[in-house]
């Protein structure tokens, strides 16, 4: 199969190896412009809510083994009934409680003795010797490590946590973890800098080590121990129910929208031979630079197989893609897009293909989960473009509403 390549780009050109292909650059905030959300609504294109966070997976887990599931709902217990001084000599509210959750199973899946005897130990990976060495013995046992977190954040250990405090509503639960990976654990990549309070922009985050994990794990862990908090938790919105995992009704943020795209790059190995059948999801084999994965009309395959009643052996390039889904049965959408439609874009040598993970008409952007042959793993993602950009004449979509297991969105 031919190498596939990203779309037009403003800013610049890029050269692969076989060819020249033009690349659009991800926008982080796009103005609304001259988009009418009247025309979008009308056409039934769904949009996200930027700062939504009560759609979440509530069938997956944090649980990473079956011995870690009574370390996190004794901690959940912990911090939901154990009074501290930040917030008012009260015990933790929901929120406050999944975001210091979501921040434990990133350290250490609630293993008191993760890192034993090296630089960093326990649940929060306290430096060792130093911290850990303040810790009431037996060190390795988990309400003493409970207790020695109560014990910091009563003494405004580093620093400032009051937006980690002021948290109370599901909105707030990326202020919340933001908060307490920014100024408890410390989880900044090398010596970048970032803002010491949230802004709802990519800026904030930039910097965090794992923050998509940290931010997916503190969700389910709102919702799975919420209730513990009483009249604090707000249950949300259950997602539609999809194949064997979950996508977000109306559409995703970037966060969840980054998530998906993470799971989709989990799928090993990363290169098949060409050809090859049988793989995760049945996606063809590659010669592609960064892997099969890195193949865009890789992930449209992965998409369909793993989401819908369809099974789609691509035979062309992603400019054939959205032709051979209406061969199938799927929506034609014309030019115009909708949350999980698949895309192709016919310019180009190879054109290219992808899926719409969300559409945010007020600000004028859509959510793009896309690959390119062209570039490294890494480079795979979800990225925020231009939405009047992907309603023009280049790009056709397949709608797979009708199709998608478990029904249409709503």
């Amino acid at each position: 199969m031919k190498s596939l390549f990203r779309l037009l780009s403003w800013s610049r050109l890029i050269v692969f190896s076989c060819l020249f292909s033009l690349v659009i650059t991800p926008i982080a905030n796009a103005t609304s412009g001259t988009y009418d959300p009247s025309f979008y609504s009308s056409n039934n294109i769904f949009f996200y809510n930027p700062t939504d966070t009560g759609c979440v997976d509530v069938t997956a887990s944090i649980v990473t083994s079956p011995s870690s599931k009574g370390n996190q709902e004794a901690a959940a217990k912990f911090f939901t009934s154990t009074n501290f001084l930040g917030n008012g000599d009260k015990p933790m509210n929901a929120v406050q409680m999944a975001a210091i959750m979501g921040n434990i199973q990133q350290e250490s899946g609630f293993n008191p003795s993760a890192g034993l005897g090296g630089s960093h130990t326990g649940i929060i990976q306290w430096n060792s010797p130093g911290r850990w060495n303040s810790i009431a013995d037996p060190k390795t046992d988990l309400n003493n490590q409970l207790n020695f977190i109560k014990t910091e954040l009563d003494g405004g250990y580093k620093g400032s946590l009051s937006e980690f405090w002021s948290a109370s509503a599901p909105a707030d639960l990326n202020k919340a973890t933001f908060a307490i990976t920014r100024n408890y654990e410390v989880a900044i990549k090398g010596s970048v800098t970032i803002p010491t309070s949230w802004t709802d922009d990519a800026t904030a985050t930039s910097g965090l080590q794992d923050w998509t994990k940290r931010i997916a794990y503190a969700q389910t862990a709102y919702n799975t121990y919420g209730n513990l908090a009483g009249s604090s938790y707000t249950p949300g919105a259950r997602c539609a129910a999809v194949g064997s995992g979950n996508l977000v009704t109306g559409g995703m943020t970037l966060d969840k929208g980054t998530a998906f795209m993470n799971e989709y790059k989990s799928l090993q190995p990363t290169n098949w031979p060409r050809g090859t059948a049988g793989t995760p999801y049945d996606i063809n084999g590659t010669s592609c630079s960064g892997g099969s994965l890195a193949n865009c009309v890789a992930l449209s395959q992965y998409f369909i197989n793993r989401y819908t009643t369809k099974k789609y052996v691509h035979t062309s390039d992603g400019r054939g893609v959205v032709k051979d889904l209406l061969a199938l049965g799927f929506t034609d959408g014309g030019h115009t897009p909708k949350a999980y439609a698949i895309f192709s874009r016919g310019s180009g040598s190879y054109g290219h293909t992808g899926v719409v993970l969300g559409i945010d008409t007020t600000r004028g952007t859509i959510l793009i989960g896309e690959a390119s042959c062209g570039d490294p793993l890494s480079w795979v993602g979800a990225h925020m473009y231009s939405l009047s950009k992907f309603s023009s004449s280049d790009y056709t979509y397949a709608y797979t509403d009708s199709l998608l297991k478990g029904g249409v969105l709503q």
